[in-house]
């Protein structure tokens, strides 16, 4: 399994879904799973597993989940028995619960038999994404204490380790060890509401350019969370449910189109390594 700590790190032209699109996943998931326990466990591609060891206990079997944390793009099932599965939808991965009869879908990789009737799947047709066995919920807090805060509820003063960075302000808000969470859509997104545009190095922006930044990037993942995050391309909930957001989008996908602020075509080009759009007249 791929750990990538960059959106920058996916293959060009893949849309990867986001804190918004993983969010909601994960409040769909923990709904379905309360006071579930995990009857039976088959595993159909082991390569996608990292940390079990083949070992399917490790993979909650017979227990009871207590419940489902995120952070970041990073989801994680904690068992009763203490133990942790860390899942990373990757680019193309789908994780819900559906009716145990329903048909297994091509590339369900792990499916977990719940009681009542019901599976709980897997299922990730590029295998970008995966599943990985912690000890412990200490294991857990380690692994995400390498990620930045979460893009939901940044703190005061999220940006102070790149306040001195040369790297473009786009490339710093991929990077997941900065602000967990972000990726190529809602970047776009943010650096289009407060008018800074994606190039500009981080070390030209002051507190003030920060602050705005990062409030937009909360209400911008607010909303999308509240349309169920944004359909583009790879991203679809178990089930088929779409995402609304994309409606609702300013510059992204939306190159030589007209800017909403000031109806100049809109620019597109590649900032580190990823499609990237903005108006060249709002954005400096």
């Amino acid at each position: 399994m791929r750990n990538y700590t960059s959106d920058a790190a996916f293959p060009a032209g893949f849309r990867v879904p986001e804190l918004p699109e993983v969010e909601a996943v994960a409040r769909e998931v923990r709904a379905a799973l309360r006071r579930s326990t995990i009857v039976d466990v088959r595993v159909h591609r082991w390569s996608v597993v990292t940390g079990a060891s083949r070992q399917v206990d490790r993979l909650l079997l017979g227990a009871r989940v207590l419940d489902l944390v995120r952070h970041g793009k990073q989801l994680a099932l904690v068992g009763a028995d203490g133990s942790v599965l860390v899942v990373q939808l990757g680019m193309s991965g789908s994780f819900g619960v559906v009716p145990a009869s329903a048909p297994l879908e091509p590339h369900t990789h792990i499916a977990w038999t719940l009681d009542r009737s019901r599976e709980l799947r897997f299922v990730d047709p590029r295998r970008f994404g995966g599943v990985t066995w912690l000890r412990d919920r200490t294991a857990l807090t380690t692994r995400w204490s390498r990620l930045g805060p979460d893009a939901l509820a940044l703190p005061s003063g999220w940006f102070t380790p790149i306040t001195t960075s040369r790297r473009a302000i786009k490339a710093a808000l991929l990077d997941q060890r900065t602000v967990a969470g972000v990726g190529n859509i809602y970047a776009d997104e943010a650096l289009s509401l407060v008018n800074i545009a994606p190039q500009r190095p981080c070390s030209r922006l002051n507190e003030h350019h920060f602050g705005a930044l990062g409030r937009a990037l909360g209400t911008i993942m607010r909303s999308a969370l509240a349309s169920g995050g944004s359909t583009i391309r790879t991203y679809r909930r178990m089930g088929g449910g779409a995402g609304a957001f994309q409606a609702s989008l300013r510059v992204y996908g939306r190159a030589g189109q007209p800017c909403v602020t000031c109806s100049r075509p809109l620019e597109s080009g590649l900032v580190a390594g990823r499609t990237t759009v903005w108006c060249t007249a709002c954005q400096s």
